[in-house]
């Protein structure tokens, strides 16, 4: 399992393509935060000449963990294409062999199902945690505006950690079962439908607890506003929950194919 996730790893650092969308996301959260501290800190001197001040710190930090809760849109793909690699090659690296298929060793392995599954699962939430690990040194300007508990950083990373988890393995379980086109479209439909279709003010979609509990999007808000509703512990609880009744169904599948 550990070589599923050095080779995969070392695939996404190695990859043209992986290294331009890391680029492209870290410099598109700088460009959010650097525009949301000049407007913020605009409305704040503007409130505190009319009424209650802005609190700048905490409008900071809830665009940035926003932005970084949407880089992870791109986990599904992600999710699709480690899988599709081990069956078509697909290596885009010049310093690697090119058109090999690796599912034909894997096979003869003595490596379990289960394990190159949980392998695959580890290196792409590891992947997209450090892509967001990089961007750890940002918060120290919310930090120092302040109007941001620890608890609110901690909830608002477990809730972002286990979506990751979620996402990517909705996007290996479609890619088991369709070709990798459909898969990463059916695996945004999903996740995006779990995401904003409860803060549709549509009925019956706003009136179910259910939705509104799986949506990771309403518990971070709820985690930034209030700082004390436990709507995140339902979510993280529901996406583990079907992560753990979904995982062998995924196991299933691969050991038929």
């Amino acid at each position: 399992m550990r070589a599923i996730i050095i080779k995969d790893l070392r695939i996404f650092t190695n990859t043209r393509k992986y290294l331009i969308i890391q680029f492209v996301v870290l410099s598109l959260l700088v460009l959010m935060l650097f525009l949301g501290t000049i407007e913020f800190y605009a409305q704040g001197i503007d409130t505190n000449q009319n009424g209650k001040p802005l609190d700048v710190g905490k409008q900071i930090y809830t665009l940035f963990i926003l932005c970084i809760f949407f880089a992870l849109f791109l986990v599904p793909r992600h999710a699709v294409d480690a899988l599709n690699l081990e069956f078509s090659g697909g290596y885009v690296n010049n310093s690697m062999l090119k058109n090999s298929s690796n599912w034909s060793l894997l096979s003869i392995t003595p490596l379990r199902y289960w394990r190159i599954i949980t392998g695959k699962l580890i290196a792409i939430v590891v992947w997209s945690v450090w892509m967001i690990w990089i961007s750890i040194p940002l918060f120290a300007l919310s930090s120092y505006l302040g109007g941001v508990p620890i608890e609110q950083y901690v909830q608002s990373g477990i809730v972002i950690v286990v979506s990751c988890l979620f996402f990517a393995m909705i996007g290996i379980g479609f890619a088991l079962w369709l070709t990798p086109l459909n898969a990463k479209g059916i695996s945004y439909a999903v996740v995006l439908i779990t995401t904003f279709l409860p803060l549709l003010p549509i009925s019956p979609f706003a009136d179910l607890p259910m939705l509104t509990k799986m949506s990771p999007i309403t518990s971070l808000l709820s985690i930034l506003q209030s700082g004390v509703d436990d709507l995140w512990m339902w979510n993280i609880g529901l996406y583990c929950l079907i992560c753990v009744m979904i995982f062998p169904v995924l196991v299933w599948r691969l050991s038929k194919m």
